[in-house]
């Protein structure tokens, strides 16, 4: 951590849930955020890649800030379980920056199987329907709530051979869409966003997004100001 990346001491550390935290922008996103002194809720699957996770963070920021869970975010009821077990645990949740991916595709039309969709579906669609589901409320009482996914181009410009996948990456923009709209509602307390950044791909090369330069995206989130942002869909 350098002096410039040092924790700000003028405000209290956001509480933020980082879903997918354990794949390359996850891991990036957790770090950055370490660096910035927010508290970090870093989501996944497998309680041994969390722990090398957390060893790889050692040197990120503060491991107090660092809290690690592990849930199954296909299944409704323990999301619920988990979002009251982080509240509880820390008063409350500013930022959902939810990074659970996955591809299938490259076939033809006609070569796309249910297994994929389902696979897909699940990993893409139904992870985030519990997530905002279950943090909805206590994103709103937070004032600064923020929510973002990173999608895809070809979410707009589906072929054929990525039929499914392009599919489910449309379906999750619709999803946060409906939660911005949510969050902008007149009954909504302001200070709230849903936010979409999209890439072309991650990795490295002239086309690709890197994961650190998502993780700047997202940590920039925090400090932006909720009107402009809610609804938006950023080109990365």
């Amino acid at each position: 951590m350098t002096a410039t990346d040092a924790p700000r001491a003028d405000r209290d550390p956001r509480v933020v849930v980082v879903t997918g935290a354990t794949g390359a922008t996850g891991r990036a996103t957790c770090a950055a955020l370490l660096a910035r002194g927010e508290r970090v809720v870093a989501v996944g699957r497998d309680a041994a890649s969390l722990d090398s996770l957390r060893a790889e963070l050692a040197d990120a920021g503060p491991a107090a800030l660092l809290d690690t869970r592990v849930c199954d975010l296909l299944d409704g009821e323990a999301v619920q379980s988990l979002a009251r077990e982080v509240v509880e645990e820390h008063g409350h949740v500013d930022a959902l920056f939810h990074l659970v991916g996955g591809w299938r595709g490259g076939k033809g039309f006609t070569e796309s199987t249910d297994e994929d969709w389902r696979w897909l579906s699940g990993n893409l669609v139904d992870t985030l329907r519990h997530t905002t589901l279950a943090l909805h409320d206590h994103l709103l009482a937070s004032g600064r709530g923020r929510v973002a996914i990173v999608s895809a181009a070809g979410a707009q410009a589906p072929t054929a051979g990525n039929a499914a996948y392009a599919s489910a990456k449309a379906a999750a923009e619709t999803w946060l869409g409906a939660l911005a709209d949510s969050f902008g509602s007149e009954d909504a307390p302001p200070g709230s966003a849903a936010v979409v950044g999209v890439v072309k791909w991650i990795g490295t090369g002239r086309t690709a997004t890197t994961p650190a330069r998502i993780a700047e995206w997202l940590t920039g989130l925090l400090d932006g100001e909720a009107s402009a942002l809610n609804g938006a869909r950023v080109e990365l």
